[in-house]
């Protein structure tokens, strides 16, 4: 009985995410495992508040570039964190693009008028609300330095963007969340 209660459970992995990350690199799937049960909770929830409808599509996508990029981390960190939030980052900005894109051509293509969505579900809490409200870049910024707890300057290093940058989206991305969250009070 004790041998099937260990097979059920992960066995807890104290290796370093460099040293997961190499394993990955090398092909051990097993090492793959490890980091998804260390960071897919963290990364889920960040993909949730940027892109609800596709959150653990972008989660799963994540995971699939890591298997590719695994060689390409440099190992500097001990942990892969901001390393796996910048891949999930980058994912959902191609998304973005990607969609309004697509939407582009579809609405030159039926030559119908675009139509935008602005309500949300009622069952959406009023911060999901105002952080839908924002500009992507806006919305992303935020979440990473208001909910994961980055600093500016490791957004600005996941992004590829200058730290000025950052400062102005999070000043701006919390001007608008306060406004909302006034407009949504009233």
């Amino acid at each position: 009985m004790k041998s099937n209660r260990k097979s059920q459970r992960p066995r807890q992995d104290t290796a370093t995410d460099a040293a997961l990350l190499a394993r990955v690199a090398a092909g051990e799937v097993a090492a793959m495992g490890v980091l998804y049960d260390r960071y897919s909770p963290a990364l889920l929830r960040f993909a949730q508040r940027v892109d609800p409808q596709d959150a653990e599509d972008l989660l799963h996508t994540t995971f699939l570039r890591v298997a590719t990029l695994a060689p390409r981390f440099d190992g500097r960190s001990t942990s892969a964190r901001a390393w796996l939030f910048a891949i999930i980052t980058r994912i959902a900005q191609e998304r973005t693009r990607s969609l309004r894109r697509l939407a582009r051509a579809v609405a030159r293509l039926s030559e119908l008028p675009r139509r935008h969505e602005v309500s949300m579900s009622d069952a959406r809490a009023d911060i999901d609300r105002a952080l839908q409200r924002m500009s992507a870049a806006k919305r992303v910024v935020l979440v990473l330095a208001e909910v994961e707890g980055f600093s500016c300057e490791e957004i600005a290093a996941m992004l590829n963007i200058p730290i000025g940058t950052v400062w102005t989206r999070l000043h701006h991305a919390r001007k608008e969340a306060r406004a909302s969250h006034s407009e949504l009070g009233s």
